[in-house]
């Protein structure tokens, strides 16, 4: 007997949703401008195709609808310290206010704050019903001591203010090597905060 999609139970279903949509590499628009090209006003709407599901029939267009529009993802890729390009990942039609799920990507091998810190404080000020925010984070830790940790717990500070600021956010997941005192102020950013040590995205040939 043939097995149709919408005879599992919808739980099922969101499950397969969530692996159908998940972004990759390829998936990300770079750019060393993101402030003019993401937040300024004036420029041209940001689209990308709608996933071939969509298309197929009305029932599933219905069901992937809110998941498509109301997630994206964000990079920060660091290829040395003069070459930092941040991009979108997302389905269809960028909307920031609309978004309730972002993932940050972060693959420099030091934070790099000032490279990305203020261009994300705009997107999450756009971005007003955001439930779920992930962070993948791939710098080092930065040494407890002396000039660099002062700057980088000040910077600490200023991106913990920013989640907590969110109105609505709910679920706060971060991944990586994250310092303990970092993680200590993290933790009363949200109602849910999930801490894993391990990474979150998967690289190329690790799949």
């Amino acid at each position: 007997m043939e097995l149709s999609l919408f005879s599992l139970p919808l739980e099922v279903r969101e499950r397969i949703y969530e692996f159908y949509l998940a972004f990759n590499h390829n998936d990300f628009e770079d750019t060393l401008r993101p402030q003019h090209v993401y937040i300024d006003d004036g420029g041209p709407a940001h689209t990308r195709p709608l996933p071939a599901a969509m298309l197929a029939c009305k029932a599933l267009y219905r069901e992937l609808v809110p998941a498509v529009h109301a997630q994206a993802a964000v990079r920060v890729l660091s290829r040395g310290w003069g070459d930092r390009r941040i991009g979108f990942a997302f389905h269809g039609t960028l909307r920031l206010e609309r978004l309730e799920r972002l993932l940050l990507l972060l693959t420099a091998e030091h934070p790099q704050w000032n490279g990305w810190l203020s261009f994300f404080a705009a997107v999450l000020e756009r971005a007003p019903r955001l439930d779920t925010l992930l962070v993948d984070w791939t710098p080092r830790p930065v040494a407890d001591v002396g000039w660099r940790d002062r700057v980088n717990l000040k910077k600490e500070e200023e991106f913990v203010a920013l989640v907590a600021a969110l109105p609505n956010l709910r679920h706060l997941y971060v991944y990586g090597d994250i310092p303990a005192r970092w993680m200590a102020m993290l933790d009363k950013a949200a109602p849910h905060v999930v801490h894993r040590r391990f990474r979150w995205w998967r690289e190329p040939g690790l799949d």
